[in-house]
């Protein structure tokens, strides 16, 4: 989600409509102007890719825009985290997950208070389909990414725009979730 909050910073609305993507990527814009969700469908048990996700050091090696984690604080299921991109940018985030859901929960702490940002991201089961190569058992990746502006921002910036880019956000974060479960059952 690292692209994103530097823009959700200074620049967040959204409008209801819905698009499909191609690779097997679902997009919708919810009915709260301010969501965007998405899925997609991997391999492997909800519990198992979910714990791999959840270890946020792992994240440099799943989303291509994290050159490096930094865990400043872990206590149970919550986590201060700051996500360092290539070019230095720095976002600090609070993480929140739920196990026994398969769920993440992360919300942007450093943006001075001039958006409210978050994002889930859960794994759920997904039937398998008859007479498919490889394991029966699937998940499906679902996000959701919350943003709503405060401030001057929100009369200069296009709705249209920042929904464009959550969808493209989504979608990107989705793809590299989809791609870096395929690596490793190709892997195997």
């Amino acid at each position: 989600m690292r692209s994103l909050l530097p823009l959700l910073a200074l620049t967040l609305t959204a409008s209801a409509a819905s698009a499909g993507t191609p690779g097997g990527l679902t997009i919708t814009q919810a009915s709260d102007p301010a969501v965007t969700e998405g899925d997609v469908i991997i391999d492997g048990e909800p519990a198992a890719n979910f714990a791999l996700v959840q270890d946020y050091r792992r994240w440099t090696e799943i989303m291509p825009d994290v050159a490096k984690v930094e865990i400043t604080e872990q206590k149970g299921d919550d986590a201060r985290v700051t996500l360092v991109s290539p070019t230095g940018h720095r976002d600090n985030l609070h993480f929140h997950t739920t196990p026994q859901a398969n769920l993440i929960f992360f919300e942007d702490t450093g943006n001075g208070g001039r958006a409210d940002v978050w994002a889930e991201i859960v794994f759920v089961p997904q039937a398998g389909q008859a007479g498919q190569a490889g394991p029966t058992t699937q998940t499906r990746v679902h996000i959701k990414l919350y943003a709503k502006l405060h401030g001057v921002a929100t009369l200069v910036v296009s709705e249209r725009d920042v929904r464009e880019k959550r969808e493209h956000q989504i979608a990107g974060e989705l793809t590299h979730i989809r791609d870096y479960f395929r690596s490793r059952v190709a892997n195997r």
